[in-house]
């Protein structure tokens, strides 16, 4: 069984465990790398749960995805989007994204923007569906500046909007 819920200070190992996955899986779509990222200690790791929103995707007890964002003064950003290999292909992603966009509607937000690499075909086509659109805004890629990553960005509509 498939469950998404936000992560708190209780969730420490976990969210470590699984933020360190996804970047050993996928360094290159990340501005992190894990080695820095496992150096940190865990006054750290809580201090990133507390400024941001994290949810977590579970099969069973075991993690298999996540998702981080934080508002900012143009909307809020989702920075960090991971779906195990073995649970991709199951809309775990459209989950993930649910949860956040959702956080970012009771917060106000009027769009969630994003970036991503101009490589990653299944990121983009995931982003796509969720209607994400494309904005021509390129930029080196933070890790790799021989790649780009481009701005996407969903409208949403804020609870307290009139």
């Amino acid at each position: 069984m498939l469950l998404v819920r936000r992560l708190t200070p209780a969730d420490l190992d976990i969210f470590r465990e699984i933020r360190l996955r996804a970047l050993m899986d996928t360094p290159e779509n990340y501005g992190s790398i894990a080695a820095a990222e496992r150096a940190q200690s865990d006054e750290e790791w809580l201090a990133k749960l507390a400024g941001d929103v994290w949810f977590a995707a579970f099969d069973e007890d075991l993690p298999v995805g996540l998702v981080a964002g934080r508002a900012r003064d143009d909307g809020w950003i989702l920075y960090s989007m991971w779906v195990a290999p073995e649970a991709r292909g199951r809309g775990l992603g459209t989950k993930l994204m649910g949860e956040l966009r959702a956080a970012a509607e009771a917060d106000g937000a009027r769009e969630v923007w994003l970036h991503v690499a101009e490589d990653n075909d299944r990121a983009r086509r995931l982003y796509a569906k969720l209607g994400f659109l494309a904005t021509g805004e390129l930029e080196p890629m933070p890790n790799d500046v021989t790649r780009r990553r481009e701005r996407l960005y969903l409208p949403v509509t804020a609870e307290n909007s009139e």
